[in-house]
């Protein structure tokens, strides 16, 4: 069982964000499983003639199909959700001594399977031998695997994440924090003022007053995936119905919104699932901030989005209109499927 007791500071700094490496790491760890496999089957057939000929063995020897996985690959988001290019850089600045010791500690790990142990030992003696070497491998691989399997399906993805994300975000401003800790997943439960998140593994840690990040995963299912102290604590949980996410009727989610408005600004829109400075979102939508800032003055005009000045970032968050067009987008999106 994993414990984390929270005070209401830790409560008022529940946040949600979304990961594209995070699900890359996923998604790797789901094509080590058969059982796993079979409920993103059509994503399965499609990517495996891509990843001939890629020598993907350094990452399964960090990637287990069962088991830890170490914490600096999937790194917890700290805001708005970066683009996977950010977050592959802050895999890449990885301390040398801190993969020393993830890694090491997975060689002990009875979570994974013997024979796994036994086929990465040698691998892990290279990487334990010269770990920079390994860091800047792993993220290369990271960053061709996610080119192969998860780039040209990441807006289908995305628009499934969101959907989940703006549900809670609406079910915790209308009945608190207690209310959707509950319906995250039967694994996770919250009653006086601990969260607890059923697992193999045995931990117990306040979270010290800097909240709970919760990010919502189609490829981590059933799993529920944890980060402890002192790290940025974060609860990863499967998105309901995932399997759904791969049969729909051809059609992009947020074809409707963008046929509306243009593919940028629906997906400026998209993104405001979380209010985001405009650095975040030309990350995110991977245009120019100048580009950004040309958009969402538009998306303004229209009473769509509203910004405010916090410090020295402009922060942009959708108006209640503008959250009414992207849920009727995505609802319509989600009929589809």
């Amino acid at each position: 069982m994993i414990s984390y007791s929270a005070t209401a500071d830790d409560v008022a700094k529940v946040r949600f964000s979304m990961s594209p490496l995070g699900e890359t790491v996923y998604s790797f760890r789901t094509l080590a499983s058969p059982s796993r496999r079979s409920q993103h089957q059509p994503w399965v057939d499609d990517i495996l003639g891509r990843l001939k000929g890629v020598d993907l063995r350094p990452l399964r020897a960090v990637i287990p199909a069962t088991g830890y996985v170490p914490d600096f690959l999937t790194p917890a988001p700290s805001g708005a959700p970066a683009s996977v290019e950010t977050e592959l850089e802050v895999v890449r600045a990885t301390e040398p001594a801190h993969f020393v010791d993830e890694v090491a500690w997975m060689l002990g790990d009875t979570g994974t399977p013997s024979a796994w142990r036994r086929e990465a030992a040698p691998l892990h003696r290279r990487m334990l031998d010269e770990p920079e070497k390994a860091i800047e491998q792993i993220t290369q691989l990271l960053r061709i695997y996610w080119k192969l399997a998860l780039e040209p399906y990441w807006q289908r993805l995305y628009g499934g994440l969101v959907s989940d994300v703006r549900s809670r975000m609406r079910l915790m401003e209308n009945s608190g924090a207690a209310s959707v800790f509950s319906a995250l997943n039967e694994r996770i439960g919250w009653r006086d003022d601990r969260l607890t998140v059923r697992s193999t593994y045995n931990f117990e840690e306040t979270l010290g007053g800097k909240g709970i990040v919760l990010v919502p995963s189609v490829f981590c299912g059933p799993d529920v995936l944890t980060m402890l102290p002192p790290l940025q604590s974060m609860i990863v949980y499967p998105r309901p119905g995932a399997a759904d996410i791969w049969h729909h009727d051809g059609q992009d989610r947020r074809s409707s919104l963008a046929a509306l408005l243009g593919g940028v600004r629906a997906a400026v829109l998209e993104a405001l699932v979380m209010p985001s400075s405009t650095g975040e979102l030309a990350a995110q939508v991977d245009v120019t901030p100048g580009a950004i800032s040309q958009h969402v003055s538009v998306l303004r005009g229209c009473d769509l989005v509203t910004s405010h000045r916090s410090g020295q970032r402009v922060i942009h968050s959708l108006t209640e209109t503008g959250e009414a067009l992207v849920r009727g987008a995505v609802s319509t999106g989600a009929r589809s499927l």
